[in-house]
């Protein structure tokens, strides 16, 4: 059970009306129709798919079969998860809320209708973030995020990006990874490599094939990004309290997306698209907001200034290819697919939106307030040889 956090230290003055909740970055695949959803799932659905090859051959008197039809299916088995809290709301009678609580010692435990209305839209926002995050990432690797804590182990949703890292049929390109030379352990952990002059602080990296420390402390830092801020000519540090590794380092490498790479990635990208899809009307480049921001400062750049800083926001698109920049594809990741071929299902798209709120005090008498949210999803892709992932 939770108690809320009050920071409130008087009781004079003018209360403003309305609460102003933290930021919290929305979900948008779903919201913007960036994946092809399906409902009514209670258990299992099966996609069905179907490839065809044609053997042309001499035209003879004989019938002679060739060619090929490959049925197959992939399946979509939602998840089950659940965000149960309760509050003991006792603690507000010491704040401008207890004005709008019911009078008597039982009102002290009722919410006012303001606070309980900008938690559950907090709730959904945080909850948005989490299934948005889950469908590029997977539901384990959303926990990685802020404001998000991840329990769940019996129900896991494997995420598209692990699901087409993993399929021997999807098209990988490998993105040009910058040697790490060194990793020291400390508090704040420093890196060096042999030249920092392509990045910038504030560039996100991503580690992968991490050696060292006693062989297994780095390699929790694989597939992790990190913001870094540069220190010098070869040197740049990470928020990542490493100082209780022991040994030595061994090798590793990082890989990036910013202004300096970001035409050339988007390039290789460009080049590897499978050229029976690339003109479909549903067919997009994803990519994160760090993608986004690395494209629109190499277009200016390009532009060498005059002006093109200040020009407003417009629709990011690559030589004709549409960009759909979302929040929670992984960094220094981009997938380049047709909304077709990605696959949401739920049983009910709007169950993760509707919140039971139930006080206990008619069921067992204590004074709390219990706030419930069930629903389940589950995504996977179809046709891998259509698909291009870089990362």
């Amino acid at each position: 059970m939770a108690t809320p956090t009050i920071s409130t230290n008087t009781y004079a003055g003018k209360d403003l009306e309305g609460i102003i909740a933290q930021s919290v970055l929305r979900g948008k695949t779903i919201e913007n129709g960036l994946i092809s959803v399906h409902t009514d799932i209670d258990s299992r659905a099966v996609v069905k798919t179907m490839a065809n090859s044609l053997s042309v051959q001499d035209s003879v008197a004989a019938f002679s079969s060739a060619g090929s039809l490959t049925l197959d299916e992939k399946y979509l088995d939602p998840k089950k998860f659940m965000d149960a809290v309760e509050y003991d709301y006792s603690s507000l009678n010491a704040t401008w809320y207890a004005s709008q609580q019911p009078r008597g010692r039982a009102g002290d435990f009722v919410p006012p209708a303001t606070l309980e209305e900008a938690m559950i839209e907090q709730m959904a926002g945080i909850r948005s973030k989490f299934i948005d995050a889950s469908i590029w990432r997977g539901s384990v690797a959303a926990g990685d995020l802020s404001k998000i804590t991840v329990s769940a182990s019996t129900n896991v949703v494997s995420g598209l990006i692990p699901l087409m890292e993993a399929g021997s049929d999807v098209n990988k390109l490998d993105s040009d990874k910058l040697a790490l030379v060194d990793f020291s352990a400390a508090a704040v952990a420093v890196i060096e490599v042999a030249d920092t002059s392509d990045l910038q602080t504030g560039d996100v990296v991503t580690f992968s094939s991490l050696v060292g420390y006693t062989g297994t402390e780095l390699t929790d830092l694989n597939g992790k990004s990190f913001a870094i801020t540069i220190l010098s000519g070869t040197t740049f540090s990470i928020p990542f309290n490493s100082s209780g590794f022991t040994s030595t380092f061994t090798s590793g490498n990082m890989s990036f997306i910013n202004s300096s790479n970001a035409l050339s990635v988007l390039t290789s990208v460009y080049n590897g698209l499978s050229e029976s899809v690339e003109d479909d009307p549903d067919f997009y480049i994803f990519g994160n907001k760090g993608l986004g921001k690395a494209y629109s400062l190499a277009q200016a750049s390009a532009a060498n200034g005059a002006g093109s800083y200040y020009i407003g926001a417009k629709e990011l698109d690559f030589l004709g290819q549409r960009l759909a920049i979302l929040p929670f594809v992984n960094p220094n990741t981009i997938v380049a697919a047709n909304v077709s071929n990605l696959h949401f299902g739920t049983a009910l798209d709007a169950e993760w939106n509707n919140v039971a709120i139930l006080p206990q005090f008619e069921a067992t008498g204590d004074r709390t307030v219990r706030y419930r949210c069930d629903y389940a999803f589950d995504v996977n892709y179809t046709n891998g040889e259509d698909i291009v992932l870089y990362r």
